[in-house]
C-alpha cells in the first residue's frame, strides 16, 4: 500500500508532464501552420515576391531596414514594460521575465483567436501561484492597446474619410463606432474603482471577480504610464511601416502615409475575429482599400505589409516558440486549482 501511494503522485507527474508536452506541440503545429498560411497566401498576392523584394533589398535602402530592425527590440521592449506595470500588483516581475511572457502570449496569440491566446500566453508564463489572478492585468494591457489604436486610428479616419471610396452610411456608420468606442473607454477608466468593491452571489460571478478585480486596483499613474508605453510602442510599429512604405518611393506625403497606416491598424483592432484567418491577409486588404485612390500598385503595397510582419512579428514568434517550449509550467502549480 506504501508503494502504491509513492508511486502515484510519480504517475499523476509523468501523466500531466505528457499532457502539458502535447499540449505544447498542438501549439506549436498551430503557429507553424500559421506561419505557412501566411506564406502561401502571401505567394498567390504576389506574382513573384522574390521579384518585388529584390527591388527594394538594394545597398541605398540597407539604413532604412536595418532601423525598421532595431525598432523590432524597442517594439516589443515597450510593450513589456507596459506588462511589467500592470502585472506588479499581483506579482512581483522582472522585466526580463515581462519580455518572455509578451513574446510566449504572442506566439500563443496566433494559435488561438483575437486577445485568448495572448492572455493565456502572458499568464502562464508568470512563475508565481497567483498568476490566475493577473488576467485581469491582461486584460487591461491588451485594452489600453486597443484604445490607443482606436484613438489614433479616428485621427486618421478624420484626416483622410473624404479620399476614402465608401458610401455616405458607411461614413456614418464608422463615425458612430468610433465615438462609442472612444466614449466607453473614458467611461470604463471612471468607474474602474467599483469593481473592487463588487461582492457577487453566484459562484460563477465569484471565480470572474477574482480575476478582474485588480482592474480596479489600478490608480490613475499606473494607467497613465502604461498608457505613455503603450503610445510610444504605437507610435514605433506605425513608423516601421511608414518606413516600409518609403522604400517604394511612393508619391504621397509621409503625414498621409501615416494616417493611412493608421486606419489599416484601426481595422485590425476593430475586427480581431479575422486573426483566426491570418493577420496579415486582413492588413493586406485594408492597405489596398486606404491606398486604392492613390493608385498604387498593389503588389508594392502588399510588399511593404509583409515586410513589416516579417520584421516585427515572424522573428518574435519563433522566439515564442522556443520559449514555449524551454519553460518548465509543469513545475508551476496555479491558484485556485484546488477550489
Amino acid at each position: 500500500m506504501v508503494q502504491d501511494k509513492e508511486l502515484s503522485p510519480a504517475k499523476e507527474k509523468r501523466n500531466l508532464q505528457n499532457l502539458l508536452w502535447l499540449g505544447k506541440l498542438i501549439i506549436t503545429l498551430l503557429i507553424l501552420s500559421y506561419i505557412y498560411k501566411t506564406f502561401r497566401n502571401e505567394q498567390k498576392g504576389i506574382g513573384d515576391v522574390g521579384a518585388v523584394f529584390h527591388d527594394i533589398l538594394v545597398i541605398d535602402h540597407f539604413p532604412i531596414l536595418f532601423f525598421m530592425l532595431l525598432l523590432v527590440p524597442v517594439n516589443w521592449a515597450l510593450e513589456s514594460l507596459k506588462w511589467q506595470q500592470l502585472a506588479k500588483k499581483v506579482v512581483d516581475i522582472s522585466f526580463r521575465d515581462a519580455f518572455r511572457g509578451t513574446l510566449t502570449g504572442l506566439a500563443f496569440g496566433v494559435a488561438a483567436p483575437a486577445q485568448l491566446g495572448d492572455t493565456i500566453g502572458r499568464v502562464a508564463a508568470l512563475k508565481s501561484d497567483r498568476r490566475l489572478e493577473a488576467i485581469g492585468a491582461a486584460i487591461v494591457s491588451n485594452g489600453i492597446q486597443f484604445y490607443i489604436s482606436v484613438v489614433a486610428g479616428a485621427v486618421g479616419w478624420l484626416h483622410l474619410q473624404e479620399k476614402i471610396g465608401l458610401s455616405l452610411q458607411s461614413k456614418q456608420v464608422i463615425n458612430v463606432v468610433l465615438a462609442v468606442v472612444i466614449i466607453s473607454g473614458i467611461l470604463v477608466i471612471q468607474f474602474r474603482k467599483p469593481l473592487t468593491d463588487w461582492h457577487p452571489r453566484r459562484k460563477v460571478f465569484q471565480k470572474m471577480h477574482t480575476y478582474l478585480r485588480i482592474i480596479g486596483n489600478y490608480a490613475a499613474w499606473d494607467i497613465g504610464v502604461s498608457t505613455l508605453y503603450g503610445s510610444l510602442r504605437y507610435a514605433v510599429f506605425l513608423s516601421q511601416f511608414v518606413l516600409a512604405l518609403s522604400l517604394f518611393n511612393f508619391p504621397v506625403p509621409a503625414l498621409e502615409l501615416a494616417s493611412a497606416v493608421s486606419l489599416i491598424f484601426l481595422a485590425k483592432t476593430l475586427i480581431p475575429a479575422i486573426n483566426v484567418l491570418g493577420d496579415l491577409g486582413l492588413r493586406e486588404f485594408t492597405a489596398l482599400l486606404v491606398f486604392k485612390q492613390y493608385h498604387l500598385p498593389a503588389d508594392e503595397i502588399i510588399a511593404a505589409t509583409f515586410l513589416v510582419w516579417i520584421l516585427n512579428v515572424l522573428g518574435p514568434i519563433l522566439i515564442g516558440i522556443f520559449l514555449i517550449w524551454k519553460y518548465k509550467w509543469s513545475k508551476m502549480k496555479f491558484s485556485g486549482s484546488n477550489n
